[in-house]
């Protein structure tokens, strides 16, 4: 999937690890992913500043946010089914992958390995994504190709986080950041979709 990204989306990224990091935080969340998107160019910026959003309004939304723990998808089988459906939105068939290894290593054989969010498959270096930010970049391949895209711009990234928004509203980035900072996430889809109906800048 990270093939597809724009340059401006993964400077988003990187952004956005850069202010997990500067705070001290263990895991990249949604409010972070906001971050990148309000600083770095491209359709969400434009957006988010037309709705009155920068970044330096969602870094002050970090600071009152600060003492809110990263939350996952949720406990038990919704957090399993949000993993599943996230996996499945990017062609990962988690039921396939499970047989495959039982049928290797025998039964039970994932609940022998401990699983840990480090490793050489985290795309983003030391810090890992928290669900709702893997969901959140699931989510937004699912806009690119609802919108027949064969790139996942920052347009898309800002659509995949105001679904995640959409889904959780009780979650760390929906209760801690949308209202505070005014952003309705119907009206941001709107202007998007708006934006993206103009010449290309």
């Amino acid at each position: 999937m990270f093939e597809r990204f724009t340059d401006r989306a993964r400077k988003v990224v990187i952004l956005a690890k850069g202010k997990a990091t500067e705070r001290g935080d263990d895991q990249i969340r949604p409010v972070h992913m906001l971050y990148g998107l309000a600083a770095a160019d491209g359709v969400a910026a434009r957006v988010l500043t037309a709705a009155g959003v920068d970044a330096a309004a969602v870094d002050r939304e970090l600071g009152r946010a600060s003492g809110a723990p990263p939350s996952a998808l949720g406990s038990g089988d919704e957090a399993a089914g949000g993993d599943a459906e996230a996996l499945a939105a990017i062609g990962i068939d988690l039921d396939e992958i499970k047989r495959r290894i039982e049928d290797s290593f025998g039964p039970g054989a994932l609940e022998r390995v401990p699983l840990t969010p480090r490793g050489p498959l985290n795309w983003t270096g030391r810090i890992p994504l928290t669900d709702q930010a893997k969901l959140s970049l699931a989510l937004s391949l699912r806009e690119a190709r609802a919108l027949h895209h064969n790139y996942i711009g920052t347009e898309h990234l800002l659509l995949g986080l105001l679904r995640v928004a959409e889904r959780y509203p009780h979650g760390d980035f929906a209760t801690a950041t949308l209202p505070d900072l005014g952003l309705d996430p119907a009206d941001v889809r709107t202007r998007v979709l708006d934006e993206l109906r103009q010449p290309q800048r």
